[in-house]
């Protein structure tokens, strides 16, 4: 395969911090080209560059003997780049149809829009995907998996020659993995470049010709995917040291820390969304929550949270129930959520780490009626030592930090205001394996402080790693449970996930 892009030198500054560093490497025309690092290792500087959203300090790309001139989003497209960034940016009040060809118009002979026509061309594509939805469906109807393909399906749509895909696996369930690696395979027969992001190293293993590893900027290597290449030699690669054994820090085997009952939801149901959800939690428990796509466990997560209202049922904090249940009454109670939105419903993206790690303390970081810059500032720097967050001052916006140190960033926003109970969801969707291990020690460390956590992830190794029990939802309710031990196992969660018999019975 002769190289269709060069990436030639490139460097890449902000302010004082480089975060590129003189990388080198090509990328042949046609094959899955994976990019693989640890977070704030540059991948996602290099994706910006390429897809002209960042210009380069230094160096340069040539697509196809052609050295790129101007660096903006028009002239990448223009090229034939097409970018899906790990975020979702879809039009919510549109329709799918509308999304899939936002640009294009389907007009008939007498200058009139053709709406069977869009129909028929967005059906086709959604039909790639065995997905049961409609093209005048609205996009807010869709879970975060379908709105995931249905934006890798505008990129197909345009035709482009190279894809650049960030993290397009992580509000995917299995089933719609399986389908988009299909999708991947063919646009790789049709001669298509893509550039594939992701921490999910099997995935890579499956679907990458070739695998690029960068580290702290710099340029490691660039590996053939083969059976020689290992997932384990691959990390060590990734973080610059030999790694055996698990990859994240795992719960003892001494079980729930005491008996006490911190908190208790009671038959909580909603119509056409979950039906008689009852579990408790006890002081010092990590208590996991596992369910696929469709089986109703993230709209627990935001149920017990207040976020959305339950048809009927109870909840009972330290034994006392609760007249109401939303924020306004579990935060200064001591229940804290970190949702698995960063960027729609977790950071103040463009406002300093300082102002992000006060707002929850602003009254205790006051005097008087004015807030007092030296305790913001104090509060912010301990948390981010404590953290082990990356970032050149307290004043950085969370937009420029990688999706580790952001996720960090959010944990000491939640930890910070010394909450007894913390809820979860997604500790580590779209992290590096790095990340998520340092993520897995804090929340062991809040245990042995006392904290009592509940953990909603679509990870079962991550799960077994953590959790006294694991809660399984399947057909919206609760179809089983599963303790630390020999009964916590991937084949056991995975057959109560499924709503088998043989699950249930297990």
């Amino acid at each position: 395969m002769a190289d269709f892009l060069e990436i030639q030198n490139l460097s890449k500054n902000y302010g004082i911090v480089p975060a590129l560093k003189n990388v080198s490497f090509s990328i042949s025309r046609g094959e899955v080209h994976a990019l693989l690092g640890e977070n704030g290792a540059g991948k996602s500087t290099l994706i910006k560059i390429i897809s002209g959203e960042e210009a380069p300090s230094a160096g340069s790309i040539v697509i196809n003997g052609e050295e790129v001139r101007e660096y903006n989003p028009a002239h990448a497209m223009a090229s034939g780049i097409a970018m899906v960034h790990q975020e979702l940016a879809v039009f919510e009040n549109m329709s799918v149809g509308d999304n899939i060809f936002p640009n294009t118009m389907f007009l008939s002979p007498g200058g009139f829009i053709n709406q069977r026509k869009a129909d028929r061309e967005a059906k086709a594509l959604i039909d790639l995907f065995g997905m049961a939805v409609s093209p005048r469906q609205k996009m807010d109807s869709l879970t975060m998996g379908q709105q995931q393909i249905i934006e890798i399906l505008r990129c197909v749509s345009a035709g482009k020659e190279i894809i650049l895909l960030d993290e397009p696996t992580s509000g995917l369930n299995r089933e719609e993995v399986g389908k988009l690696m299909e999708i991947i395979r063919r646009l790789k027969s049709q001669g298509i470049t893509v550039v594939y992001i992701s921490h999910r190293i099997d995935e890579i293993k499956e679907i990458s010709d070739r695998v690029t590893v960068l580290r702290d900027g710099v340029y490691v290597g660039t590996y053939v995917n083969d059976e020689l290449l290992t997932e384990m030699e691959l990390i060590s690669r990734m973080v610059g040291r030999e790694l055996s054994g698990t990859l994240y820090s795992a719960r003892g085997e001494d079980g729930i820390a005491t008996e006490e009952v911190v908190f208790e939801v009671r038959n909580f149901s909603k119509k056409n969304s979950v039906s008689d959800i009852s579990f408790s939690l006890h002081k010092g428990e990590v208590l996991g929550f596992f369910g696929l796509e469709g089986s109703g466990a993230n709209t627990v997560s935001r149920m017990i949270y207040g976020l959305e209202a339950a048809d009927s049922g109870e909840a009972f904090l330290k034994g006392q129930k609760l007249k109401k249940l939303s924020p306004d009454v579990l935060v200064p109670a001591g229940v804290m959520y970190l949702n698995n939105n960063r960027k729609n419903a977790g950071l103040l993206l463009n406002s300093p780490a300082l102002d992000n790690l006060s707002i929850p303390l602003l009254k205790q970081l006051s005097d008087g009626l004015f807030v007092n810059r030296g305790k913001m500032t104090n509060h912010a720097e301990k948390y981010i030592n404590e953290f082990n967050i990356v970032i050149p001052s307290v004043y950085q916006m969370p937009r420029n930090l990688s999706g580790g140190n952001q996720q960090k960033l959010m944990f000491s926003i939640c930890i910070g205001s010394g909450p007894e109970i913390l809820i979860i969801n997604e500790p580590t969707r779209g992290i590096s394996v790095g990340a998520k291990g340092e993520i897995h020690r804090f929340i062991l460390e809040l245990i042995k402080k006392g904290l009592s956590v509940i953990v909603f992830s679509s990870e079962m190794p991550e799960l077994i790693s953590l959790c006294d029990r694991v809660i399984v939802m399947a057909k919206n309710r609760v179809f089983g449970e599963v303790r630390k031990g020999d009964d916590m196992t991937q084949e056991k969660i995975m057959a109560k996930a499924a709503g088998s018999v043989a699950g249930e019975a297990s």
